[in-house]
């Protein structure tokens, strides 16, 4: 479809050039490359000292405008292939980026030393662990806490969204008092209640066992409602028919509803689940030794914080492709649909 209409675009485009015979002067391949040239030659004329002066600030700050005066042109020209426009964001990108590390008073090599110090995440430590072992255990714990939440807070999720359908009125009063209790509960509170408080019941939980339980109580709330959408999202008529042939609310449910549901309910699921997940840096206040807790003991040990950094690269390569995937999932179900 997209095709298509930027097929009809164009078709318009030069249907309009035909009919007026003239292609405005700022659109012309000559002036567009042309301008192109004179920045390149700007840009070699740019100062090469390492403090510009005033002068020279506003010069380097012309070219940035004109550099993006002149991406904004050619960007807006609907006859200039896709390619080459994403070449020119990635190049106003990097010349962004250059500018800043040439002329920025910026001590870049105390900053590598310090936040991106590699070679001191490699050196073995006492026991011969080095800083990526501990920071891969504490990776290991987080996924584990981050899978088995999803499965108790789909489990809790499903049976409340299920029972709040059949409209029982005084049993739907506990299930939305549930539901908004722990959607408003902070989950740094609701783990240092389950972990530091529930001692002085009788019951002693360890402290992963409890940061899946409270992720999984806050996070079943939110599933209950995603599963509950997906429920009402079914026509009342196949209910009707589904009564008609005999089958009971159960059989409704389990035959008919929810099988149509599930498919309607995984890409809201799966963006849940990704925010589930990274919520386990807050089991941190509870001692587990999850991906961020790890990451802060080896910044202590070490007196460098290029572990932080490296955790923070660690959860930026695990979620951004479940961040990803729930987005394809979620434009999937709207062309099904």
């Amino acid at each position: 479809m997209s095709n298509q209409k930027f097929t009809s675009r164009n078709s318009q485009l030069e249907e309009l050039r035909k009919t007026q015979g003239i292609i405005p002067w700022h659109r012309r391949h000559e002036f567009v490359f042309g301008a192109l040239f004179l920045l390149v030659v700007y840009a070699l004329l740019l100062p090469q000292v390492e403090f510009p002066s005033t002068g020279q600030w506003l010069a380097i700050g012309l070219f940035f405008l004109l550099s993006l005066a002149w991406s904004g042109l050619f960007l807006s020209d609907e006859q200039k292939p896709e390619w080459a426009k994403t070449i020119t964001v990635f190049v106003i990108l990097f010349l962004a980026g250059w500018l800043f590390y040439r002329y920025a008073d910026a001590d870049w090599e105390r900053l590598s030393h310090v936040f991106f110090n590699w070679e001191l995440m490699s050196e073995p430590m006492e026991g011969g662990t080095t800083a990526w072992d501990i920071l891969f255990a504490g990776l290991k714990l987080t996924l584990q806490i981050a899978f088995f939440s999803a499965i108790f807070s789909t489990i809790i999720g499903l049976l409340l969204a299920v029972f709040r359908s059949f409209e029982n009125k005084v049993l739907n009063i506990f299930i939305i008092a549930y539901i908004d209790f722990f959607r408003a509960m902070p989950i740094i509170v609701l783990m240092v209640l389950i972990y530091y408080a529930l001692p002085y019941t009788g019951i002693t939980l360890d402290a992963p066992v409890a940061g899946i339980l409270a992720l999984s109580l806050n996070s079943s709330a939110y599933v209950s409602e995603i599963f509950r959408a997906g429920i009402l999202s079914i026509h009342h008529g196949q209910i009707e028919a589904a009564r008609a042939l005999g089958m009971n609310p159960v059989q409704t449910m389990r035959l008919v509803i929810l099988p149509q549901a599930f498919r309607v309910v995984i890409p809201p699921l799966a963006s849940n689940y990704v925010a589930s997940a990274k919520d386990t840096a807050i089991c941190s206040s509870i001692t587990i030794l999850e991906l961020l807790k790890s990451a802060l003991q080896v910044q202590a040990w070490r007196a460098n914080p290029t572990a932080i950094i490296a955790a923070t690269g660690i959860y930026i390569v695990v979620f951004v492709p479940l961040t990803r995937l729930a987005g394809v999932l979620e434009n999937r179900m709207k062309v099904n649909r």
